[in-house]
């Protein structure tokens, strides 16, 4: 669990910090106020890969936009914008945090971006095709040359070099010592972007065979809410491979495709809460495909789930509603849940922090005033 994340550089975001986070933190702002930013930097701790990782991210952006893969940027213009915009060539990544598990870890990415021109001797016919779709008219491209940092109870530090024809960086030298690399290279956070329920991606087969059996009935209970038909969830084997099948009353087993978009998003959530059991799970725009109606069943069964498992959960909204359904399923424990709202005037953030009994002050004497 996260204690404190620093972010001085990623993408629009310089020097904002979030302390004294909760096991259940609710980031509210302006539309383009960097909240989905803020997940994105979390989870570049997820993996040790940080370069591959950083790609990997910033492409996610796109699905919405290009969900076949057309038309998408290539690898090293998404790498690109995740740098902060108001530098052209010197390019700086920095985050930092704490946490009870690892204590003090830092990421950083840093370099400049130069032009070089291409050698095409030794090329195969498709890089030879790739290269010419991309150089300029005196056969340029660009080159992006840094180093990496990556520290938690390991130690890393490269330089790369990465081409704007290479589908990825090339790690180079090593810097300094690398400390304990053999121990685990991902953690357990996973990132829900509102995309992601049109997918199955984040669903697992081994979902039901996670959780306790009163935690089951609570699911089923939930799915009840949008579907009073649904009678259980059980896997079958779907084209070759183990999928999450729900089961109807007179209508047996059927793919959790034809459902709605309601009961993709509980199933979503249910599924990476389980996967990511002592790890952390970020969700961008928690409301999406709930009516509000059922959001604080939601809501309820969430927090009481991440508490058992002992999930700490990041989540945006845009939604007054979701967060009154959040405050009231927190209950007696005012402690668990903690408000930030992001604030972004003349090129500096700022951020106000609330904690759970002050959000029921505010929505109790002053209504919702946070978004």
């Amino acid at each position: 669990m996260f204690r404190e994340i620093s972010i001085e550089k990623y993408r629009g975001l310089h020097n904002i910090t979030f302390s004294g986070l909760g096991q259940i933190n609710i980031l509210v702002g302006d539309n383009n106020s960097g909240k989905t930013s803020i997940l994105e930097a979390i989870q570049l701790f997820s993996d040790k890969d940080v370069l591959t990782n950083m790609i990997a991210i910033a492409r996610k952006r796109e699905i919405s936009l290009a969900p076949l893969g057309r038309n998408r940027l290539q690898p090293f213009d998404a790498f690109l914008y995740s740098f902060p915009m108001y530098h052209e060539q010197f390019k700086e990544v920095y985050i930092e945090a704490e946490s009870n598990l690892y204590g003090r870890c830092r990421i950083g990415v840093r370099g400049e971006v130069f032009n070089e021109c291409v050698e095409w001797m030794d090329m195969t016919q498709a890089e030879y095709n790739r290269a010419r779709s991309i150089c300029d008219e005196n056969g340029m491209i660009r080159i992006f040359k840094g180093e990496y940092l990556y520290e938690d109870d390991q130690y890393e530090r490269e330089e790369f070099a990465f081409r704007e024809t290479q589908p990825r960086p090339e790690k180079d030298r090593v810097l300094g010592e690398k400390q304990n690399m053999s121990l685990k290279r991902k953690k357990n956070i996973i990132y829900i972007s509102p995309m992601d329920i049109y997918t199955d991606k984040i669903l697992t087969a081994s979902l039901y065979k996670g959780m306790l059996v009163e935690e089951k009935k609570r699911l089923l209970d939930l799915m009840q809410l949008f579907d009073d038909r649904i009678i259980g969830i059980e896997t079958a084997v779907l084209y070759n491979r183990p999928t999450t099948m729900i089961e109807m009353d007179g209508m047996g087993l059927m793919p959790i495709s034809v459902f709605g978009d309601g009961v993709k998003k509980v199933l979503s959530l249910a599924s990476a809460i389980i996967k990511m059991r002592g790890g952390i799970v970020l969700i961008d725009e928690f409301e999406t495909g709930i009516h509000k109606r059922a959001l604080k069943s939601v809501a309820q069964w969430m927090i009481s789930v991440a508490e058992r498992y002992e999930v700490q959960i990041f989540l945006t909204t845009h939604s007054s509603d979701a967060i009154a359904a959040l405050i009231e399923a927190q209950g007696m424990d005012g402690n668990m849940l903690k408000a930030y709202r992001l604030e972004h005037y003349k090129d500096k953030f700022y951020v106000k922090n609330f904690s759970g009994s002050d959000l029921s002050i505010l929505k109790n004497n002053q209504g919702l005033d946070i978004l």
